[in-house]
């Protein structure tokens, strides 16, 4: 039996999960058996050169052959936010999420069925002397091998089910290495006959013959140096190349469900000071083995509501119901929460993230609700995971530079377009033939009244009214991916509740005022939901396709 201790003396554990980004506010836990294998051979490469390659190989290869259980201590998961210098004297705003835990409380990590032989155990005691950090730099950590009597809380799930008391993780591990030479040569001669494929269409488009097509010497030698030779040269190579080369994950790596016990005890809250301003925006990243379009906005954010209505069981800012009444009328004002969905940065303009905004304070049920939010199921049977990347206020999230993680629907401009289409809640004074290039302007004047009293009923936006200047008509609704899309691709009808509608039409608006406003601009029927939502007028000219100049709308 082996068994190592991990203590952290600063209390916090800092790791990104393979595949995610730093600013999704995901923390990899407990250390995976990959990364602990790495950090063997980084200690090995920067501090003990003398150690022959053969004995690394050894200890890897025993270390790697078996799975690790653990028993973890108790935690609690927390993040600062700060803005970080780079490039030409910007900076872009970091969300830094850790694992906080106490420094006296270790973290071991037990393989049941390892035994080391002296000289390895050896090595590998003096390989935890020399490890300063585990994780990111900032996980400072003391390491060293320890003995085993207690029960592990974190194991491979095999075949057994998760109990009621466990939830679900997975941990990136080596994967058999006996079967790694064989993935790699099947590996290799598809890489092989992928580039020969290419080659044979390249000379037909040129009007040679296929058979004129052959790999060289150098394809072949560039195609296996691809490819890490075996298990101990994969550890070593660098995250960044393995990306760029187009790994979804390191070559002879594989996920590993593991069961955790969930917490016995409620994370420990730190309550907001009075001076500070109460919470009342919330960012989450979603993940999901398929994620839903931007025009399937409304069926998520309802999604998104129920969940938190069962997990706050019942938190007003969520219901938006008038609780004097019984749950039974609409809350008045609009204070309530409004339910954002984002498709920022992403070509096919599917939901990338999701937000939420209320007029009123988050109390302390809604922000456990919100801190709980893990999961609602989608359409097609395809459950969408979320990440709480922050919360705060709209300010703290604005911007829309959508690369650094910035939140158009939270940013300042003059002039918004619509995200997706706005449904009125007042009557147009008619119907509209928006063929006629005079109607069309009548329809937009009708429309400018409309927005106008929009903005009135909401607290947050009554100043904006008076700084309206215009309302345009879209060709198209909405910004989707690389594109944009009609009203019609929308869903634009909620599957049941309340909420008025003027009438069957949806446009795509631009509203035009006259100086900066702020955001979230959300106008209309089902604004609560993510309908009639506006981005700055910027950040879709950043990505859109050049459009068109004609003027009508869908209805």
């Amino acid at each position: 039996m082996l068994t190592i201790e991990f203590r952290f003396p600063t209390g916090k554990w800092h790791a990104t999960p393979w595949g995610r980004q730093v600013n999704e506010g995901a923390v990899e836990w407990p250390p995976a058996p990959w990364r602990i294998l790495r950090a063997l051979i980084a200690v090995w490469h920067q501090k003990h050169h003398d150690v022959p390659e053969e004995a690394m190989r050894e200890l890897i290869s025993t270390l790697g052959m078996a799975l690790p259980v653990y028993r973890l201590p108790l935690t609690s998961e927390g993040h600062t936010r700060h803005y970080m210098p780079i490039a030409s004297h910007n900076r872009t705003k970091i969300f830094d999420t850790f694992i906080a835990l106490s420094p006296e409380s270790p973290v071991l990590v037990h393989w049941p069925d390892v035994t080391l032989p002296d000289s390895l155990r050896q090595l590998l005691t003096c390989l935890l002397e020399s490890m300063s950090y585990l994780g990111r730099a900032e996980s400072w950590v003391f390491a060293t091998l320890a003995d085993w009597s207690e029960t592990a809380d974190a194991k491979p799930l095999a075949e057994a089910s998760v109990g009621p008391n466990q939830e679900l993780v997975r941990l990136l591990a080596p994967a058999g290495l006996d079967g790694y030479q064989q993935w790699r040569s099947q590996y290799i001669s598809d890489l092989k006959s992928r580039k020969l494929a290419e080659k044979q269409a390249h000379a037909i488009s040129k009007g040679k013959s296929s058979e004129t097509a052959k790999l060289t010497r150098k394809d072949i030698e560039q195609l296996e140096s691809s490819v890490p030779v075996d298990l101990f040269d994969s550890l070593q190579r660098d995250t960044s190349d393995l990306r760029k080369a187009g790994w979804n994950r390191p070559p002879g790596s594989e996920w590993i469900p593991y069961v955790r016990n969930k917490k016995t005890e409620p994370p420990r809250i730190t309550f907001r000071s009075s001076q500070l301003k109460p919470m009342t925006a919330a960012r989450f990243a979603v993940a999901g083995a398929v994620r839903p379009r931007l025009t399937e906005a409304l069926f998520l954010a309802e999604r998104v509501r129920q969940a938190l209505i069962k997990i706050s069981d019942g938190a007003e800012v969520f219901i938006g119901r008038d609780t004097d009444s019984g749950h039974s009328a609409i809350a008045q004002g609009h204070q309530h929460a409004h339910i954002f969905c984002e498709s920022n940065d992403d070509p096919q303009g599917r939901v990338t993230q999701v937000s939420l905004y209320a007029d009123i304070p988050f109390d302390a049920r809604a922000e456990r609700a919100l801190r709980a939010l893990r999961r609602t199921w989608g359409r097609d049977g395809h459950d969408l995971q979320y990440v709480l990347i922050g919360l705060g206020n709209p300010e703290d999230f604005g911007g829309v530079d959508e690369r650094k993680g910035e939140s158009p629907i939270f940013a300042q401009a003059a002039t918004w377009t619509s995200l997706t289409p706005f449904v009125p809640a007042d009557r147009l004074r008619r119907q509209y033939r928006l063929d006629d290039p005079g109607e069309v302007i009548r329809c937009e004047k009708d429309l400018f009244r409309i927005i106008r009293k929009e903005l009135s009923r909401r607290s947050w936006l009554q100043n904006h009214a008076s700084k309206l200047t215009a309302v345009g008509l879209l060709p198209r609704s909405s910004r989707l991916g690389n594109s944009r899309a009609p009203v019609l691709k929308f869903r634009r009808e909620r599957r049941s509740g309340g909420g008025r509608r003027g009438n069957a039409s949806a446009f795509g608006l631009t509203l035009r005022f006259s100086e900066l406003v702020s955001g979230p601009i959300s106008l209309g029927y089902a604004s609560h939901f993510g309908l009639g939502l506006f981005i700055p007028e910027i950040a879709v000219n950043s990505h859109s396709e050049e459009e068109s100049s004609s003027v009508h709308s869908d209805s």
